[in-house]
């Protein structure tokens, strides 16, 4: 059992020493608006500690709270977590990269970019790799016949062979496109047609195309163990979780990073021209601003579905501006990057606690920064 207790989780919130950070007057207010909407998050679960990032206006802040580790080390801006479903909005980035390339096209049957000796059923062949991007292809959550064990999922026992088996045998259950649905599964089937498309693998996709292009060193598929900074997950009850495995659907959830890294991403996304004096291409932008672009309303009628991102417009309230965001969720660790436009402003919040939803918190962050 992960022992915990209040004093430590709550006087362990200190400004991180960054090359990026503001004046210190700022990074304090920017700090209690901070305190003001994660500590009671993470009273009320009991969580073990969290890393937020913020960036506002192209200047860096970084705020630790409890413990990253069993043994009491703390969180840093370096610290490695894993960011579980925040790996989709890398995903459909290249989604959209590929398809401005004219490498794939978004409206065109998947069968058409299926691996090699998989035939779709009848009624999954037209559905298209963008319903797949935006979850209305009806392609539910995750493999019904995956191993419910979190030790027998990685694809070492489920296999890409098992994953594409069932998705040969799979058929949407109405018309397409179908209502939203949101499907691990779909954008793990998505990357694999991104790698048959473009020939070069997902991984490899990944790495050239966004994480050395916006300097993210610190970024990894799979499991990871760096000594001195990995971060240890935990369930709910504070015990340790195991690792998050690589699944035969790695696109929809394999990533693990950083607060500094994510917040490269975060600015790109807002579309900054430069990270840390590296110039980020009006490609890379183009594609990130096609992935955020809203392509549906959600069924509750106020927020909407982009490729994986989801856009808050506000919720008709006066003077609330729209909010950008995309969360994760593994056994161990709860994640969320938003990105707000008008601000000029990213926070990426990772808990190493599951079933900890620090989502709610960065948007109200954002929307209370000056």
């Amino acid at each position: 059992m992960f022992k915990r207790t209040f004093a430590l989780l709550l006087t362990a919130c200190a400004t991180l020493p960054a090359t990026a950070q503001q004046p210190a007057d700022d990074s304090a207010a920017i700090r209690q608006v901070v305190d003001t909407y994660l500590q009671p998050l993470l009273t009320s679960h009991q969580a073990a500690g969290a890393i937020v990032g913020v960036s506002l206006r192209g200047k860096r802040y970084y705020y630790a709270y409890g413990t990253a580790n069993d043994d009491g080390s703390p969180f840093t801006a370096d610290t490695i977590v894993e960011i579980g479903s925040c790996t989709k909005v890398f995903t459909t980035t290249l989604f959209a990269l590929a398809a401005a390339r004219h490498q794939i096209e978004p409206d065109a049957p998947m069968q058409r970019y299926m691996p090699d000796g998989v035939t779709l059923q009848p009624a999954a062949q037209n559905v298209t790799p963008l319903q797949l991007a935006d979850f209305s292809s009806g392609m539910p959550d995750n493999p019904p016949d995956a191993p419910r064990d979190l030790r027998y999922r990685g694809i070492d026992h489920y296999t890409s062979a098992d994953f594409f088996r069932w998705v040969s045998s799979w058929s949407p259950d109405g018309p397409l496109p179908r209502p939203y649905e949101y499907s691990n599964a779909g954008i793990g089937v998505l990357g694999a047609m991104l790698a048959n498309a473009t020939g070069r693998a997902w991984n490899e996709q990944l790495s050239a195309d966004i994480l050395q292009p916006l300097g993210m060193t610190s970024s990894f598929v799979g499991p990871v163990d760096v000594p001195g900074r990995t971060a240890e997950g935990h369930l709910r009850n504070g015990q340790r979780a195991l690792q998050w495995p690589l699944y035969a659907w790695y696109a929809a959830g394999a990533m693990r990073s950083t607060a500094a890294d994510m917040l490269r991403f975060g600015e790109a996304n807002l579309g900054h021209s430069e990270i840390d004096g590296h110039p980020v291409s009006a490609e890379l932008i183009a594609a990130m601003r096609d992935a955020q672009k809203p392509r549906y309303t959600l069924p509750n009628g106020v927020a909407q579905q982009g490729m994986a991102w989801v856009t808050n417009n506000g919720n008709g309230s006066p003077g609330l501006h729209p909010e950008i965001w995309k969360n994760g969720g593994t056994a161990g660790f709860s994640s969320v990057i938003v990105v707000n436009p008008f601000k000029d402003a990213a926070i990426f919040i990772a808990v190493n606690q599951n079933d900890t939803p620090p989502a709610p918190v960065a948007v109200a962050i954002g929307r209370h920064l000056r």
